[in-house]
């Protein structure tokens, strides 16, 4: 029988998968409706300024991508692990395909190409994020840490290819983004050695206590088996002394035979 709280518990996973599910699917919609509005503008009308167009545009194509990783993520890790390496064969497989169609001169290199990039850095990204910080929060004595340095891998990530994107297509803001991406990896990546050297730092001390404790708690061990080794001797040792002294049961019996005579 389930106790109420793994009830609870089962209730409120089950709300989280939905939300997310629901998530998925606001994003990408969102992202759906938010690119090609920003997009005319920015390559057409021009009525916005593009410091804030472009950023809106970014949030566009991310939405689009993460929606359905956000709708992945209540899977299994298994699962999970399989769906991002079929979406980074996906995606590498568009991006040489848009090259090639590039080189030869075909229509449609660049929209392989963008959608290649874009399911690189954001969905397939998005999972890595996902797959990454499930493994490593174990590890964290917070699970916050390994949240918000996975997380800081993610933007670094999706910023560098994004730029990298943006300057292949000669879209503005493309160096800028590339120049933010590498820097927030590089910071990331000196976060997460600094992080987990204090961990293993931690962990050894906590070894080692509990080490010294495991040895304490044997050489007790010991020491009672000592002290119990003793009481068993020595009441062996009384009940020897009890057997020479009394009359043996032969001996009571053969006196009470010739009393009774």
């Amino acid at each position: 029988m389930y106790s109420s709280d793994k009830f609870g518990a089962v209730f409120v996973y089950i709300c989280l998968m939905a939300n997310m599910k629901k998530i998925g699917l606001i994003m990408t919609i969102g992202g759906i409706i938010v690119f090609p509005l920003v997009s005319y503008d920015l390559f057409g009308e021009k009525n916005l300024p593009v410091e804030l167009t472009v950023p809106l545009m970014i949030l566009g194509l991310a939405s689009i991508f993460l929606g359905p990783a956000f709708f992945v993520f209540p899977f299994s890790l298994e699962r999970r692990k399989k769906i991002a390496t079929r979406s980074l064969i996906l995606s590498i497989s568009l991006v040489l395909l848009g090259f090639l169609f590039a080189k030869l001169h075909f229509p449609g290199a660049n929209v392989q190409i963008i959608l290649g990039v874009l399911i690189f850095a954001f969905f397939y990204g998005a999972l890595s994020f996902k797959n990454k910080y499930e493994k490593w929060k174990g590890y964290a004595r917070s699970k916050y840490d390994a949240l918000f340095l996975s997380l800081f891998d993610f933007v670094g990530f999706g910023c560098f290819f994004l730029g990298i994107l943006f300057r292949l297509m000669h879209w503005p803001l493309g160096r800028e983004m590339t120049i933010f991406g590498i820097t927030t990896l590089v910071i990331g990546t000196l976060a997460w050695n600094q992080k987990f050297k204090k961990e293993v730092v931690f962990r050894k001390e906590t070894e080692d206590k509990l080490k010294e404790t495991l040895e304490k708690i044997e050489l007790q061990h010991e020491a009672l088996e000592e002290k119990q080794q003793e009481i068993i001797s020595s009441i062996r040792y009384a009940k020897r002394i009890q057997n020479s002294l009394l009359p043996t049961e032969k001996y009571i019996d053969n006196q009470l035979n010739r009393l009774k005579k």
